[in-house]
């Protein structure tokens, strides 16, 4: 095994350092997102609906994430560190066949100008390292994609 870590580009979100925190350090809020989305039929590419498919079951709590997978089963996200407003570390929580954590680091440049930064870190063998890293650096790179069109502000204001 050996430390694999995969940083994305810096990403640029047009709400307050706050309001993203708020929203990215609280899977609960992510969860209400999630629903609305999926009940509004919210359009997506071609690689989010593949996704979905897969995807059978999802439940959140403040601090957790859990999704059941077609042919994988449950597969849990929890947040391990926070640092308001800067911070929030991921770690796997069990089903994932590896240890990981995922970093996401955020700084205020200006009122509406906050700046993210994605990292993952894991312990993978050569095959794993192998088969996954391009597939974690597109993914850790269209997850930073898909946060900066999260209009923040107005969900916090509307007391999401």
């Amino acid at each position: 095994m050996s430390t694999t870590k995969i940083a994305s580009e810096i990403f640029k979100i047009e709400s307050p350092i706050r309001d993203v925190y708020a929203l990215l350090s609280d899977f609960s809020r992510i969860g209400r997102l999630f629903e609305m989305a999926k009940q509004m039929g919210v359009p997506s590419n071609l690689q989010v609906e593949k996704l979905s498919e897969k995807i059978e079951n999802t439940r959140f709590t403040e601090d957790a994430c859990y999704l059941t997978l077609k042919d994988i089963g449950e597969l849990a996200v929890r947040i391990v560190e926070k640092e308001e407003p800067r911070l929030i570390k991921l770690g796997a929580d069990g089903g994932v066949p590896f240890e990981f954590n995922l970093w996401i680091q955020l700084l205020e440049n200006a009122p509406y100008d906050t700046r993210m930064k994605i990292t993952f870190q894991g312990e993978l063998n050569m095959m794993m390292k192998m088969l996954l890293k391009g597939k974690l650096e597109k993914g850790i790179n269209l997850l930073g994609e898909g946060l900066t069109k999260i209009p923040y502000s107005l969900l916090n204001n509307a007391g999401f």
